[in-house]
């Protein structure tokens, strides 16, 4: 029977979700849990599968996974937890079809972004993200420029401002690399006034207008969720609210930790 999960992990201590020989990584940590669980060995032989990969850094909450397994009852999320690191989680749970691959069938994917707020010209940067709702190729906001597969459906872009903080929920039928990291330093130098709208308008028709960015830091992103059409996960309760107090205290943790660097930095202005 084939079995798909959604995953959580907060991204900053791993070397990206991919699988790697000798480098801790988010899959890595996923192999080692389910060969103590005597589930299997070989990802290949359980046809493990997952919705993409996040570099370095970036974190998810709504990742997913597939694999086979012989009883279904083995594999409750809280269970899985029992053999994770804090920092990586399964939170919900489907029986699905045995073709069914995260990758290929997922409709849509959502992704958001996490920025400071200072200075940043919120107006500025709602009208260019207006501009990214469509169909466009995004190679110049990909580091695989000059391939057709960089052509993709954004189906919505969110922005909301809380505090010093701007979020920006992009919801596309798919993403190349780094797209999001780059579509954000595209729409920070727009909002902090280094480029004009119309320069982000030239950034999406690479035939005419071809410019590399630098794509923003990793850290700010979040793989927020995976669309599918007839799936249904059933969320783990118990494994909610687990999840919910470690990342309460976790957060509570950098909030002491940014307010100590702040400080530190004043200090250094100061002298």
């Amino acid at each position: 029977m084939r079995v798909a999960f959604k995953v959580g992990y907060i991204g900053e201590r791993y070397k990206g979700s991919q699988y790697q020989k000798n480098v801790r990584t988010v899959e890595g940590e996923l192999f080692k849990a389910f060969k103590k669980m005597e589930l299997f060995d070989n990802p290949r032989e359980a046809r493990f599968a997952t919705a993409g990969r996040t570099d370095a850094g970036v974190h998810a909450i709504g990742q997913v996974i597939a694999f086979d397994v012989q009883d279904p009852k083995q594999v409750l999320p809280r269970i899985i937890n029992s053999y994770l690191p804090d920092d990586i989680f399964v939170w919900a749970r489907a029986l699905v079809n045995d073709t069914f691959d995260p990758r290929g069938d997922a409709e849509a994917r959502e992704y958001r972004y996490i920025l400071h707020a200072r200075d940043l010209n919120i107006p500025r940067v709602r009208e260019a993200a207006k501009l990214l709702v469509g169909t466009h190729d995004f190679s110049n906001f990909t580091r695989k420029a000059g391939e057709k597969r960089n052509i993709r459906t954004v189906k919505s872009v969110n922005i909301r401002v809380d505090a010093d903080l701007v979020m920006i929920d992009i919801l596309a039928n798919g993403f190349t690399w780094n797209m999001v990291r780059n579509i954000i330093r595209g729409l920070e130098m727009v909002g902090y006034r280094e480029r004009e709208v119309e320069w982000f308008e030239d950034m999406l028709n690479p035939e005419q207008y071809e410019e590399h960015l630098e794509p923003a830091p990793p850290y700010g992103l979040i793989l927020k969720n995976v669309i599918y059409r007839d799936v249904t996960f059933e969320v783990d309760d118990y494994s909610k609210k687990k999840i919910m107090t470690h990342l309460r205290d976790y957060l509570s943790y950098h909030l002491v930790s940014s307010k100590i660097f702040e400080c530190m930095v004043g200090e250094l202005e100061s002298r």
